[in-house]
């Protein structure tokens, strides 16, 4: 059997954008006489099966919104997505979601968003790497990167800023008359993490102190395994992760090992979700309103979808650069410090 031909093949084959094969297939009437035979004569040739139900759904006046999630289990999301929703209702939106798997082909996750016809695009991870943006270069639809900051002005984002809260957070820690601050970080290599280290890794120099830097996964069984090694060579005084998982983790290992938290280590983290004051101690985060992070980029992406349709108008008269909208921060201090 053949492998399943997408859309991305039929706009390569062409010469065209994914858009415009989607307009071709939802809004031929838009497309030129001639690009549009061209592309159907490739979706013949190839034997392309557009979605039906997306096409089905483009068919529909209303604006639709997608989001695009790479897992709803973190803790965070649904809150998320509830300002999102709310937010969308008040609009009147249409909202469909999009589950992507770090195992899938991201042309495949992000053509298939394309091909649904939605109107913009709120993609929620603050896990990005290179490749990701790469991929979704160009989308012809406004994109807002909802808690991350884009490193495009192709895209608009509302995040915190991750850089300037590790720098604070260790700063405050180095006040605090510590020294050995370790830093745990994710193997792969995520946009958001990176600017998370960077800070730290500012305020550590500033002190000249020594940075150290725990590189594991979120992975439970794998992760705890790295911690219990690390723990059985030194104990810092204080350990940062870039996810609540990732402290929870490594305080549980130190617990076990007889490390007293938060009297000979103290643990903090990046997300602030639920699982932050159900362990045990509770721990400190950095934390952000996650529920106006979600209802704020919807609003966000009302306005770049405004500026969108006015650019349609206007052509190559109007031009506008998304921006990055940074939001306010705090940091929770619970039982996992002192």
């Amino acid at each position: 059997m053949s492998q399943q031909i997408k859309i991305y093949d039929v706009a390569g084959a062409a010469g065209v954008s994914l858009a415009t094969v989607s307009r071709v297939l939802n809004h031929p009437e838009k497309v030129k006489a001639e690009t549009r035979e061209r592309v159907l004569k490739i979706i013949k040739e190839k034997g392309y099966k557009p979605n039906a139900n997306a096409r089905g759904l483009a068919s529909k006046r209303s604006t639709t919104v997608a989001i695009v999630i790479p897992s709803i289990s973190r803790a965070s999301v649904a809150e998320m997505i509830e300002g999102i929703y709310d937010s969308a209702r008040k609009y009147g939106y249409t909202i469909r979601l999009f589950i992507t798997k770090d195992e899938e082909d991201p042309r495949d996750a992000w053509s298939e968003v394309i091909a649904s016809s939605v109107d913009g695009i709120l993609f929620m991870n603050d896990e990005t790497t290179d490749t990701t943006y790469r991929e979704i270069a160009h989308t012809p639809v406004p994109v807002v990167f909802v808690n991350n900051i884009s490193s495009s002005d192709e895209f608009g984002s509302i995040s915190i800023d991750y850089e300037e809260c590790a720098y604070q957070i260790t700063k405050e820690m180095i006040k605090r008359g510590n020294k050995k601050i370790l830093f745990i970080d994710t193997i792969h290599k995520y946009s958001a993490n990176e600017l998370k280290a960077a800070g730290y890794e500012r305020a550590m120099k500033e002190a000249g102190l020594e940075i150290d830097i725990l590189y594991s996964t979120g992975n439970l069984n794998i992760n705890q395994n790295d911690f219990k090694a690390y723990l059985d060579k030194k104990v810092p005084e204080v350990a940062l992760a870039v996810r609540d998982s990732m402290a929870i983790s490594f305080m549980n290992v130190a617990t076990k090992k007889g490390i007293k938290v938060p009297d000979e280590l103290q643990v903090i983290g990046f997300q602030n979700t639920r699982y932050a004051v159900l362990s045990n101690p509770t721990l400190t985060c950095v934390a952000a309103s996650i529920y106006d992070i979600g209802s704020r980029a919807m609003s966000y992406l009302t306005e770049m979808m405004k500026d969108d349709q006015k650019k349609a108008e206007e052509r190559e008269s109007y031009q506008k650069k998304a921006a990055n909208i940074i939001v306010d921060y705090d940091i929770v201090w619970r039982e996992s410090t002192k």
